[in-house]
């Protein structure tokens, strides 16, 4: 069994170390695996993955590879906890991000609420305009992920596979998005939802 190279913690790196050292811990039960099969995995003894999980020696960037890929992981996620700022993103009522999606047949615009993408999510949310067309002709999608939507304002009817389900103000639907889904049929003169969609990229 291979061992990398660590060092004693110094003072000022305690805190570094414990923060790591939870992090791996925390992953490891996480992926319901015992310390010793951690360490067999990575090639680092037991004990030394039992110093590293009490933070009590600063492993190199080396071994945190070894552990991260035991586990299935990026490095990264061992240092989520040592970051002090997060994206945050504050819109106000009415505001976003103005887009358009266009097809050959059909655009809508809407408005970006929010994105992030860290490795491997990818979030977005936004709000939705659509309007009624007379040949019903609106765009459908299969994509990754799920996707949560609810309406804010109109009716519509809303495919998701091979159902459709009628949609006024506060309802809401959410679903695998490998399903075809789309607006159907706008009833009123407009519709405007909320969606969120999530997908590991």
């Amino acid at each position: 069994m291979t061992q990398n190279a660590v060092t004693d913690v110094p003072p000022e790196k305690v805190d570094l170390a414990v923060t790591v050292g939870l992090a791996v811990k925390r992953q490891r039960e996480i992926a319901h695996i015992s310390l010793r099969k951690l360490a067999e995995l990575s090639g680092i003894s037991s004990a030394m993955v039992s110093r590293i999980e009490n933070g009590q020696v600063s492993p190199s960037l080396t071994t945190l590879e070894a552990l991260a890929s035991a586990l299935s992981l990026s490095v990264i996620t061992f240092f989520a906890d040592c970051v002090q700022t997060s994206d945050v993103t504050h819109v106000k009522a009415g505001q976003g991000l103005p887009a358009t999606r266009s097809f050959a047949d059909h655009q809508h615009e809407f408005q970006i609420l929010g994105r992030h993408r860290k490795n491997p999510l990818d979030f977005e949310a936004a709000s939705v305009t659509i309007e009624r067309l007379k040949d019903d002709t609106h765009p459908k999608y299969i994509n990754r992920g799920y996707v949560f939507l609810t309406i804010t304002k109109g009716k519509c009817v809303y495919q998701c596979g091979d159902k459709d389900y009628p949609m006024t103000l506060g309802d809401s639907l959410s679903f695998d998005a490998e399903l075809l889904h789309g607006v159907k049929e706008v009833v009123t003169k407009s519709v405007t939802f909320t969606t969120i969609s999530a997908k590991i990229a």
